[in-house]
C-alpha cells in the first residue's frame, strides 16, 4: 500500500460513502453498469471528490495533476480531455489544479505538476510524471481498460440529466432498519435484519443487506484515517483496519490482511467466521472474493 493511498484515504468522509452505499442498496437500487453523468471529465474539487470516488467503482478514473503556470501539464491535460471524449464512457477523467487545490493535491501524495493517477474501485494509484505522445497515451489507455475489465470493472458512463429516482416500494421492516440508519442507529438496524433473516434462512440478498450494515454499524465511530494508516498487532486490529479497507470500497486489501495474519491469529474460528461475512460485504461474485476463498480453503485444508 503506497503513502498516496493512504493519504488518500484521509481526505474524504469515507465512513459516510460507505453509509450512502449501504443504503442505496437497501433502497433496492440495481447496478446496472450505466452511470449518467453530465460530461466526461471535471475540475477535481473537494466537493466532487466522493462522486469522482463512486465513479471510479463503474470505470477507471484518470486524475491529471496541473498547474496553469506548467505549460507542459496543461498540454498534457488538454491531450486526456481529447481522448476522453474519443473513448465516449470507457473512463472518466479528473483534472486537477495543484495550485488552486493544494490540500487536495497533497492528500494524494502529489506535489508536481504534470503527475497522472488512476482510481479504480475507489483506490487510488500514481500512474506516471511528464507529457506523453497521444499514441502513447492511447496504448496506455487501452491495457488500462484490459485491467479493468479483469477486475470486474467494466461500466459505462452516458451523459445526460440525472434521471429522477424511482419510488421504491419497501418492507416494513426495510423502512424501519432506514429510519434507524438515518438517526445514526445502526445497531438497530442490525438487529431488524437479523429478525428477518432468521424469518428467512437462505434468503442470500437479506444476508447481504445484514453483511452490509453490520460493517457500517462497526467502522461508522472509527477514524478511518487512523485505522487504515495503523500497523494492526493484534486479531482485533487486524479485523479493525479489515473493516475500514472493506468500509471503502477496497475489498482486496481487507481480505489480504485477514489470510496474512491467518496462520498466527489466536481464535481461527473468530477470523474464518468474520472473512466469511465480509465474502457476503463484497458479494461472492467479486474477483477479490473468489481469490480469498481459494486461498482461505488452501489455509483450512
Amino acid at each position: 500500500m503506497n503513502d498516496m493511498n493512504s493519504a488518500f484515504r484521509g481526505g474524504v468522509d469515507l465512513s459516510s460513502l460507505a453509509n450512502r452505499v449501504v443504503k442505496d442498496k437497501l433502497g433496492g437500487k440495481e447496478d446496472t453498469g450505466k452511470v449518467t453523468v453530465p460530461a466526461f471529465s471535471v475540475e477535481l474539487v473537494e466537493a466532487v471528490v466522493r462522486s469522482v470516488i463512486q465513479i471510479s467503482g463503474v470505470v477507471p478514473v484518470i486524475v491529471s495533476f496541473y498547474s496553469p503556470s506548467d505549460q507542459s501539464s496543461v498540454t498534457l491535460t488538454n491531450k486526456l480531455e481529447k481522448l476522453v471524449e474519443q473513448y465516449a464512457g470507457k473512463w472518466f477523467l479528473a483534472k486537477l489544479d495543484i495550485s488552486g487545490n493544494p490540500q487536495l493535491a497533497e492528500a494524494f501524495g502529489v506535489t508536481q505538476s504534470g503527475t497522472v493517477a488512476m482510481i479504480l474501485s475507489g483506490e487510488p494509484r500514481p500512474l506516471f510524471q511528464g507529457d506523453q505522445t497521444e499514441e502513447d497515451l492511447t496504448v496506455f489507455l487501452d491495457r488500462l481498460l484490459d485491467l479493468a475489465k479483469e477486475q470486474g470493472l467494466a461500466g459505462q458512463l452516458v451523459i445526460g440529466d440525472a434521471p429522477e429516482q424511482e419510488e421504491v416500494e419497501l418492507s416494513a421492516a426495510e423502512q424501519q432498519a432506514l429510519d434507524a440508519m438515518d438517526r445514526g442507529d445502526f445497531q438497530s438496524a442490525v438487529s431488524i435484519y437479523e429478525k428477518e433473516l432468521a424469518s428467512n434462512p437462505g434468503n442470500e440478498q437479506l444476508a447481504e443487506r445484514l453483511a452490509q450494515v453490520k460493517l457500517v454499524a462497526r467502522t461508522y465511530v472509527l477514524s478511518l484515517e487512523k485505522e487504515l494508516a495503523s500497523e494492526p498487532k493484534t486479531q482485533l486490529e487486524v479485523v479493525r483496519k479489515a473493516d475500514c479497507f472493506m468500509a471503502i470500497g477496497d475489498a482486496e486489501s481487507a481480505f489480504e490482511l485477514i489470510l496474512g495474519y491467518f496462520d498466527q491469529a489466536e481464535d481461527k474460528k473468530s477470523l474464518t467466521n468474520h472473512l466469511l461475512e465480509l465474502f457476503t460485504v463484497a458479494g461472492k461474485n467479486h474477483p477479490a472474493t473468489i481469490k480469498a476463498r481459494k486461498q482461505l480453503a488452501a489455509k483450512m485444508f
